[in-house]
């Protein structure tokens, strides 16, 4: 029996506009979830081409990535979802590949890929050359990152809603904590040197100044995440490590260990309420 493949598309506003650049001509057993948030009622439309058979939409209120991706996963029926955006390209043979990799290795629940830039750029990032089985997660970006979704949704497991872009400070790493709360629920985590996606060569968070206070609190905020309250002793010794740098880049190393504790404080405080959501 073919896999089903939905393709989990997260979009805002305008973006979903963009959406005819990310859908492939009909394909049997690939459908689309587009999740589009909105913050005005005047973005909350259809487009024309999107009214397809193979196409589910879903118009949430609000913004926060990691919303949009749970009221994705949520909504997913098939076998396997890839995490889209409104910014990315796709080709058939990637498709073919995704559905190859999990049929031929049915004990993988969460698999990791490669993004493929344009012409005359830079790989994307450096990429392992072989096949890897991950206990700790690595840097991933959601694009990167097919599930089996039976197995997410049987674990419970969802985005962090306090990370991810949208967010007023906890920026990122919402996909590396999604991948972590998967290793650590018992499932399979494993990289394929494959390309699954096109994306142009460009990093929101790497266009951040190294110590902006929301790359600190992200810092903070996954340290908080992986290991708990011990993020608080973590903080402290993290800041005197650092301090020559700290003080090369002119940064005020009291600055620095408040916004990095806030963020400990914070997922600390929010920790049980976060929990009871879940």
């Amino acid at each position: 029996m073919d896999l089903k493949i939905n393709i989990l598309i997260s979009t805002i506003d305008d973006g979903i506009n963009r959406l005819d650049n990310v859908l492939l001509p009909y394909q049997e057993h690939i459908s689309y979830i587009v999740s589009h948030q909105y913050t005005d009622d005047k973005f909350r439309t259809t487009p024309e081409f999107l009214e397809r058979d193979d196409v589910t939409m879903s118009h949430i209120p609000g913004k926060g990535v990691t919303r949009s991706r749970n009221n994705a996963i949520k909504l997913a029926g098939g076998d396997v979802g890839l995490f889209a955006d409104d910014d990315v390209t796709y080709r058939r043979e990637y498709f073919e590949m995704l559905k190859k990799i999990f049929e031929e290795n049915p004990d993988v629940d969460v698999a990791l890929f490669k993004i493929k830039t344009g012409p005359g750029e830079p790989e994307y990032k450096k990429y392992p050359d072989d096949i890897v089985t991950y206990q700790r997660a690595p840097s991933v970006g959601t694009v990167e990152m097919a599930i089996r979704i039976d197995r997410v949704k049987e674990k419970r497991i969802l985005f962090d809603e306090r990370f991810g872009a949208g967010q007023p400070l906890l920026i990122g790493s919402d996909e590396t904590l999604f991948a972590q709360d998967c290793i650590n629920a018992g499932l399979t985590v494993r990289f394929f040197p494959e390309y699954i996606v096109e994306h142009p060569y460009e990093s929101t968070v790497n266009s951040i100044p190294k110590y902006d206070k929301r790359r600190i609190w992200v810092t903070g905020g996954l340290d908080c995440r992986r290991h708990g309250a011990i993020a608080l002793i973590k903080a402290f010794f993290g800041t005197f490590k650092i301090l020559p740098d700290l003080i090369k880049n002119r940064v005020n190393p009291f600055t620095y260990f408040y916004h990095r504790i806030s963020a400990v404080i914070y997922i600390l405080r929010t920790n049980r309420k976060y929990q009871q959501v879940e």
